[in-house]
């Protein structure tokens, strides 16, 4: 919220970061609204357009509400805000080769999501459900409540990627992955020591593929701007 969220007193909105969010025209914002209203928890402050987010999603819609006590706005009601993403979703890429694994996956892919995070969570989301939005499926979800973060220069660079450094940043980065996408805020290790011994089972193979799809990233890149540059 500190991160995201003006308040001045009287306004109360997402910042101006054009890198990060851009405001919406009139149109958009009502048709948003009319749209989603309906599944937020309380009156929507604000709403704008998030970019730059996501790895395998980045290329798709993705919104921000801001979610809370509506007006006359005053620092009470600005620790009941909360924000709300709406998320725009596409089918899982294995998907593509293994169509038939399960009939569960016929479901659209906001609503296979939700039902997944559900299971996944131990502490669900405040606000979390799908929804279909101009012939797209969308995802609303709250965000969690902290956001943090660690530059890999600060542990993997120099004299700190000595002696497993790089390794020991890999596996924060996959604990920290881990208990933000179950929302394990009571830190309970038992489901992350039992994955621990079965993945060290598959060490290697996971290795090889993950070198393997790194090279193909890069074979995909080269050839991108060998096209780019053919016209």
């Amino acid at each position: 919220m500190a991160k995201a969220v003006h308040f001045d007193g009287e306004t109360l909105a997402f910042k101006t970061n054009e890198d990060k969010y851009s405001k919406l025209d009139e149109q958009a914002y009502a048709e948003l609204l009319f749209a989603f209203a309906p599944y937020m928890d309380d009156a929507v402050v604000d709403i704008v357009k998030r970019h730059n987010a996501g790895t395998g999603s980045v290329n798709m819609d993705r919104y921000y509400f801001l979610v809370g006590p509506s007006k006359p706005y005053k620092s009470s009601s600005f620790a009941h805000c909360h924000i709300v993403e709406v998320k725009q979703q596409r089918e899982a890429a294995p998907l593509h080769y293994f169509p038939s694994i399960n009939p569960v996956n016929r479901l659209n892919a906001a609503h296979l999501t939700a039902r997944c995070q559900r299971r996944m969570q131990r502490k669900p989301d405040l606000v979390l459900d799908e929804v279909k939005f101009n012939n797209a499926h969308y995802l609303v979800r709250s965000r969690h409540h902290a956001k943090v973060g660690i530059d890999p220069q600060d542990v993997a660079m120099g004299t700190k990627a000595v002696n497993g450094g790089f390794e020991y940043f890999a596996g924060l980065c996959g604990y920290s992955l881990a208990l933000a996408h179950c929302r394990g805020d009571r830190r309970s290790t038992r489901f992350a020591t039992s994955m621990s011994v079965t993945l060290n089972k598959v060490k290697r193979e996971l290795v090889e593929i993950a070198n393997l799809y790194a090279k193909q990233v890069v074979a995909d890149h080269a050839l991108f701007a060998q096209q780019l540059a053919n016209k």
